[in-house]
């Protein structure tokens, strides 16, 4: 099964769905889960990870319609204030819903302010529920995920390539930090956003190289294919990411089935 393990989904429908946006952004357009299951049908994509977007803060209710409309073939990776008091509990509470993994958007906080109790409750509350945390992160935030993965025995799933500064080679010391978190058995990364760290225009071939250096330190059965729809709209299209995986990186046809599908599915279709 082809899986797309990293995308978002939202309605225009304050009333329903409240915006509470934590990361300054509140969409324009929609981005209905309709839409998206017609895209999925297009590209033959049999699974989606979908993950909560910023505009609805911790208010993932209709990341969980989108999921109760189909939990086989989509899984909700939620988002739960990581300083709030009752962070653990509330993430047992979506657990429970049918949350299969949470997403912490380390760098939306200063990097000193992730020494905080709440935050550690919460990392060991995904421990004790065996349950995936995607990271979202710069490179000013490496160490810190060096750490956090082997004090907390959980998979961490490292969005976008870590975002790299755009244009970074494969030989900067950040990217070599990056691909020495390899050596931690529970950190995965995912092959996806090439916009956020190219200095050209789709398919950006400045990032090729990157992309290569990471399935080769990591493997590919710690590497994951994500389109990061609808935002690959934008600049790009989700088929021509698709088939760009798929033919251009040189991966065998044993490690295409890794990255596109079985890795995915060995963290999010466990329950």
């Amino acid at each position: 099964m082809m899986i797309d393990s990293h995308l978002h989904l939202w309605v225009n429908d304050p009333q329903a769905y409240p915006w509470q946006p934590i990361g300054g952004y509140v969409p324009d357009t929609e981005a209905p889960l309709s839409r998206y299951l017609a895209v999925m049908e297009r590209n033959h994509v049999g699974g989606a990870v979908l993950v909560q977007p910023t505009p609805y803060g911790w208010d993932n209710a209709y990341l969980f319609a989108c999921q109760n409309e189909d939990p086989h073939k989509l899984k909700a990776v939620v988002l739960v204030d990581p300083f709030s008091q009752n962070a653990a509990e509330r993430y047992l509470e979506l657990f429970e819903q049918g949350a299969v993994g949470l997403r912490i958007n380390l760098h939306l906080n200063p990097l000193s302010t992730w020494n905080h109790p709440h935050f550690h409750q919460l990392l060991a509350q995904c421990v004790s529920l065996a349950s995936p945390v995607c990271l979202q992160i710069t490179p000013e935030y490496l160490p810190l995920v060096n750490d956090l993965s082997s004090q907390y025995p959980t998979d961490f799933i490292i969005d976008h390539l870590g975002r790299p500064s755009p244009g970074c080679s494969q030989d900067h010391p950040d990217f070599q930090s990056l691909l020495s978190l390899s050596k931690h058995p529970n950190i995965y990364i995912k092959l996806s956003g090439m916009n956020y760290y190219s200095n050209q225009s789709a398919p950006y071939p400045d990032t090729w190289d990157l992309l290569r250096a990471a399935h080769e330190s990591f493997g590919a059965d710690h590497c994951l294919w994500g389109s990061d729809y609808p935002f690959i709209e934008d600049h790009w299209s989700y088929s021509e990411n698709l088939s760009f995986i798929q033919a251009q990186l040189g991966f065998s046809q044993e490690d295409l089935a890794w990255v596109m599908g079985k890795t995915a599915q060995s963290l999010w279709w466990r329950r």
